[in-house]
């Protein structure tokens, strides 16, 4: 018998309510902002929601599964980009939600995540599974539109033309503390991204 995913409940019983999902999702994303991802216990989500465990257990296997769902829940609704016409309006918009989620409670969040990886190896394997494979799929939409129109070229490594926008963003977010605003960013795709993208 086929074992739960990170991604998926168990089976059986009555049909998910999906406001408590919502309810249950966001005690938990609460817990991790206030006591970070040790503090986080299904007894403590379950308090938080005022839901049983085993209301909480038949959605999701694990404490790393609820927290992995909650986190990526929000990261879909923030960092999807619909087709803008072009690379550079898409990659602008790209990069300002890509902002706008890191220095948000959840971009803090994630970032205590990261750092708590090497440490605790299920919790680097569900990271990389979930939030790095969903940041990738927001971006390859992004970069198959573009080679679609002729603007991406054979050359260009699509992997390294993310990469570029979002590593500058996050060396002065978490590093050098310079402004993140939408000249930087456009500053950014204008003369990086576009000239890497249309190389030959």
């Amino acid at each position: 018998m086929a074992r739960p995913t990170l991604a998926s409940p168990r089976p059986g019983g009555r049909p998910r309510d999906e406001s408590r999902d919502h309810t249950i999702r966001q005690a938990a994303l609460e817990l991790l902002a206030e006591h970070g991802y040790d503090g986080v216990t299904m007894d403590r989500v379950a308090t938080r929601a005022k839901a049983g465990k085993a209301t909480i257990y038949r959605r999701w296997p694990s404490k790393i599964a609820l927290v992995m769902d909650a986190l990526t829940q929000f990261t879909e609704q923030t960092m999807q980009v619909p087709d803008a016409g072009s690379l550079r309006n898409e990659m602008v918009t790209f990069l300002l939600s890509f902002v706008e989620l890191a220095g948000s409670e959840q971009g803090r969040i994630m970032a205590e995540m990261v750092s708590e990886m090497p440490r605790n190896p299920e919790l680097r394997s569900a990271v990389r599974e979930r939030m790095w494979s969903q940041r990738r799929s927001s971006s390859e939409s992004i970069v198959n539109r573009g080679i679609a129109r002729g603007e991406v070229s054979p050359e260009a490594d699509p992997t390294i033309l993310i990469e570029l926008g979002t590593a500058l963003i996050l060396q002065r977010l978490l590093i050098t503390g310079d402004p993140v605003d939408r000249p930087f960013v456009e500053h950014i795709v204008d003369d990086l991204i576009m000239p890497y993208a249309a190389r030959n």
